[in-house]
């Protein structure tokens, strides 16, 4: 049986290349505005970590996700332990010395809801011009 992805994809290869495009842009504008919301709501000391919320493709046009911290965010937990943390998972979860300060998975919580909303909206007006 194929997968739930590989029939949407399936699905999505068989549209005209103009719904294609319409519809890669619709889920571009709701993962940019996620991105957008989540930065927003990110702590600012230098900046790094706002900065560092991304919008990335996957392997393929419909696979976006929206990523904070990685190598922007990371540093040696202690100067010459040679070991690297990711700060960004240390404010939004908190440390036993510092409380989380949760700015990424709240926000995308709160925002799922309409974000499927108006994906379901963009695949039904692609439907209906197909």
């Amino acid at each position: 049986m194929a997968e739930p992805d590989d029939e949407l994809q399936s699905w999505f290869f068989g549209l005209p290349f103009k719904l294609k495009r319409e519809l890669a842009g619709k889920l571009k504008e709701q993962a940019d505005e996620l991105a957008g919301a989540i930065k927003a709501e990110a702590p600012v000391a230098s900046g790094k970590l706002r900065d560092s919320v991304k919008v990335r493709r996957r392997r393929n046009e419909l696979e976006l996700e929206v990523v904070a911290g990685g190598q922007a965010t990371s540093k040696e937990i202690r100067k010459g332990a040679g070991v690297d943390y990711d700060y960004a998972l240390a404010i939004e979860f908190g440390t036993t010395e510092h409380p989380a300060e949760p700015f990424f998975y709240n926000t995308a919580r709160e925002r799922m809801p309409d974000i499927r909303d108006n994906i379901e909206q963009a695949v039904a007006d692609a439907l209906a011009k197909a």
